[in-house]
């Protein structure tokens, strides 16, 4: 981002907190420029510096690459070396049929998509990225006509119809610290999106309790895998607002 900032423009202005690594970033523009000015409150940091007066070209992120599979990713993308073992572990649990209309919420690269598309009754299946340089690649890993893509937060995503079937590698991270908030936004805009029939395929890292957040959002919620690391759930027929007795 920064290669790209000044490459745009004659002053790159920087804040950024601490936790997530703005020192770093700091320390290494030091070496480049010398001397650089900068502002420290409240656990972060604010710099900035000419780009006429320094190179960071080198910092350019490169351009899409292959990996195993026949697969493109980018590098500052989630699981940039290849599919993640969360995602491959759900691809290979998916029954051989799905239902007609699907979606891949979180939808990367579009690794989860790709094998949703190869089982039998998939009618459209939409992909649903926040993270632009992973939908970018997901567009060329996914070139059957039957995928729509949504560059979007998922959160807040309103689809044109109710969907009757959605997978989901949901993230779990904002900046460096692990979010299950997060996870659980992802299950209730699920259940939101499906059909009253609807079916969720997931994978969570074993650690986060979403558990509860399942119980509470789909009538039938079924752990159908998974391993030391991670944990596979099938939850079916969403609870609409309606439906859900009051605490």
């Amino acid at each position: 981002m920064l290669a790209q900032a000044a490459a745009l423009a004659p002053l790159v202005i920087v804040d950024g907190q601490k936790t997530d690594g703005v020192d770093s970033l700091w320390r290494e523009m030091r070496t480049r420029t010398g001397d650089l000015p900068c502002v420290t409150r409240a656990h972060g940091r604010l710099f900035w510096f000419e780009s006429t007066a320094v190179d960071i070209s080198d910092w350019t992120a490169p351009a899409p690459a292959p990996v195993d599979g026949g697969f493109v990713t980018q590098w500052g993308a989630f699981s940039a070396d290849g599919p993640d073992r969360g995602s491959q572990m759900l691809a290979a649990a998916l029954p051989g049929k799905l239902p007609s209309r699907m979606a891949d919420l979180g939808a990367g690269w579009g690794y989860l998509a790709r094998a949703v598309l190869e089982r039998d009754g998939v009618k459209s299946i939409d992909l649903v990225e926040a993270e632009k340089l992973a939908l970018d690649c997901a567009r060329r890993n996914v070139t059957d006509p039957r995928a729509a893509f949504h560059w979007a937060d998922v959160t807040r995503f309103k689809p044109d119809h109710l969907y009757d079937g959605i997978v989901s590698n949901p993230p779990f991270h904002v900046g460096r610290a692990a979010d299950p908030a997060l996870g659980r936004a992802f299950i209730v805009a699920a259940a939101r999106m499906l059909a009253p029939s609807g079916q969720l395929w997931m994978v969570a890292n074993r650690h986060l309790p979403y558990e509860s957040s399942l119980r509470e959002s789909f009538r039938s919620v079924e752990e159908i895998g998974g391993d030391g690391t991670f944990k596979l759930f099938h939850a079916i027929r969403p609870l609409k607002p309606t439906d859900k007795k009051p605490r």
